[in-house]
């Protein structure tokens, strides 16, 4: 527990630091969602066998509300959703929005989006929507789980809620549900991508570009260096930290700082500036890892890899229980690379003859890390 609480107040940090400008939008919504499932590669069935190391797939005694999806009974279903960030920043915050609204869109439901909530305003926040009706709550990230607390509140009594990245942190109970991922253990695996990528290609050198030097940045330029120097022990990994999450500006000169380097690869560990980099860099014939939304399919740029860890992409799964009344109240989803759908770090066709090196790469890289043959947090210097 002590390592899950290191990494849940590196991320809570991280995600803080990354929420920017935006509007907040507390109308309710019922429209379409144009184009195909955005979270078709979060949706199926388990990818790999569980290791001696990997977690349960849940944790707790739950039960499903009755009433579910209609929890209150008025005939109708509505989503609220809180996020401490920009939901239109095109990656990471908006994952969670469009996953709502995907989910909306097929079962013809009302939503309502709150971005840029304050932390001091997570509770309140999470009461208005109560006495909206909504059905479900959604806080979409770890710095407002204090919002979870409202649920005890009686005019929160028939509605669901759902915290997203709550990391063992708060501790379980009945009033709630979470879902976690293990960031460490991606990153390692993106940096093994990366080398393998590097190796089939005769690359000696990569860089890692992302913004505040801060351990929820630093820490994953470490764990991802580790795995590229797993493929090609002499690599030079440059690290690079621009001081800013959202500033394209920065991003693209730090991109270029490392070009000046000799860099011949890139892993952009950011938010929106991800394709600004990626576009820069193809320019100049860089190969790009893209993080951390599914890349390989993107008309913006090109990507020989994609990490997917977007909070949208464990959503929409949940969603989809929810919607079939399975979604059970009091109990902890863990995400687990290598042996469900999402997380994942997968090649892009535009990786050409490194795809299958790095497919097999990735694949042992996944097994050893459930198999506990490898350990991130002493990687990160947490353990």
């Amino acid at each position: 527990m002590r390592i899950q609480k290191f990494y849940a107040a590196c991320m809570a940090v991280a995600m803080l630091a990354v929420a920017g400008c935006g509007s907040n939008d507390d109308e309710p919504k019922q429209k379409g969602f144009d184009g195909p499932d955005p979270f078709a590669v979060a949706r199926g069935a388990a990818i790999g066998e569980p290791g001696t190391a990997t977690s349960p797939e849940w944790a707790g005694e739950g039960q499903v509300p009755a009433k579910q999806p209609d929890q209150n009974g008025d005939g109708k279903v509505k989503i609220g959703v809180i996020t401490s960030g920009d939901t239109n920043d095109g990656t990471y915050y908006q994952s969670t929005a469009d996953a709502v609204a995907y989910a909306a869109s097929k079962h013809d439901w009302e939503y309502t989006v709150q971005g840029l909530v304050a932390l001091t305003q997570a509770v309140t926040a999470a009461e208005n929507l109560c006495r909206q009706r909504v059905d479900l709550i959604v806080i979409g990230d770890a710095q407002l789980a204090q919002a979870v607390t409202a649920a005890k509140n009686p005019i929160c009594k028939d509605t669901f809620f759902y915290l997203q990245g709550g990391y063992g942190s708060p501790e379980q109970d009945a009033t709630f549900t979470q879902s976690y991922d293990v960031g460490l253990g991606y990153a390692y695996v993106a940096g093994v991508a990366m080398g393998a990528y590097m190796k089939a290609n005769d690359i000696k050198k990569t860089g890692f570009l992302s913004g505040i030097a801060a351990p929820f940045n630093t820490t994953i330029g470490k764990v991802f260096k580790e795995g590229v120097k797993s493929q090609v022990p002499n690599a030079d990994v440059v690290e690079t930290y621009t001081g800013d999450q959202l500033d394209v500006g920065k991003a693209v000169e730090g991109f270029n700082a490392q070009v000046s380097q000799g860099i011949g690869a890139i892993y952009p560990y950011f938010g929106a500036p991800t394709v600004a980099v990626a576009k820069k860099a193809k320019e100049a014939g860089i190969p790009v890892l893209g993080s951390p939304k599914s890349f390989c399919d993107s008309k913006d740029a090109s990507f020989i890899g994609e990490v997917v860890f977007a909070p949208g992409y464990y959503l929409a799964p949940m969603l989809d229980l929810y919607a079939d009344g399975k979604l059970e109240l009091g109990v902890t989803r863990n995400w687990r690379l290598g042996v469900d759908p999402v997380p994942a770090v997968h090649p892009c066709a535009d990786a050409g003859d490194g795809k299958d090196p790095m497919s097999q790469a990735i694949e042992q890289a996944q097994a050893d890390l459930n198999a506990g043959k490898i350990d991130v947090f002493a990687m990160a210097g947490a353990s």
